[in-house]
């Protein structure tokens, strides 16, 4: 215990972060504030070929992966869609050699995101907005955006997956593929 952080990382030890949740390499945490610094340094020091870097939260916004939050001052968190200020908004595009499929698959993707991050109603009806007129530059027409999030079944329950004995990986060919579809 001669270290000068012992004392703050046996408190953490002691009171725990609040919230730990880990996805591959990147990690959300709430602890008290006066202790983030020292823990920063701690994780810096126990490996010097990882690389540790910090976001803390700013005027009340802080953002993890593709999920933004903002906490209330009644201490509630709304989350939204966060895009990275390299985001460039490009998709697939309409005309892109692709089974109509995918292009379905990757729009209901998108809406599937904003209904599942989003917490407010105002906010999914402007992330539903935002994406119309990214897929309109990306050269779909509105009506494939219309008809692709009004069949979707509005349940985002996970559907029970068939176990699959084997797969076939083949390239895509305009005309050819597309009879040769499950």
């Amino acid at each position: 215990m001669g270290s000068p952080v012992s004392a703050v990382i046996a408190n953490l030890y002691m009171e725990k972060p609040k919230i730990w949740k880990r996805y591959v390499d990147d990690t959300f945490a709430i602890l008290d504030r006066s202790y983030v610094h020292c823990f920063l340094q701690h994780l810096k020091s126990q490996q010097p070929t990882i690389r540790f870097t910090m976001n803390t939260e700013k005027d009340n916004k802080t953002t993890f992966l593709d999920t933004s939050g903002k906490r209330k001052p009644d201490r509630h968190l709304t989350t939204s869609v966060n895009r990275e200020p390299t985001h460039t908004d490009q998709y697939l595009a309409y005309d892109s050699d692709h089974l109509e499929s995918v292009k379905h698959g990757n729009v209901r993707c998108l809406f599937d995101r904003a209904k599942r991050l989003v917490t407010k109603s105002s906010v999914i009806s402007e992330e539903k907005k935002h994406l119309s007129s990214v897929l309109v530059s990306n050269g779909y027409p509105s009506s494939f955006e219309q008809k692709v999030t009004k069949t979707r079944n509005c349940s985002l329950s996970r559907e029970h997956v068939t176990q699959f004995k084997s797969t076939a990986v083949l390239p895509y060919v305009k005309g050819v593929s597309e009879p040769l579809r499950r």
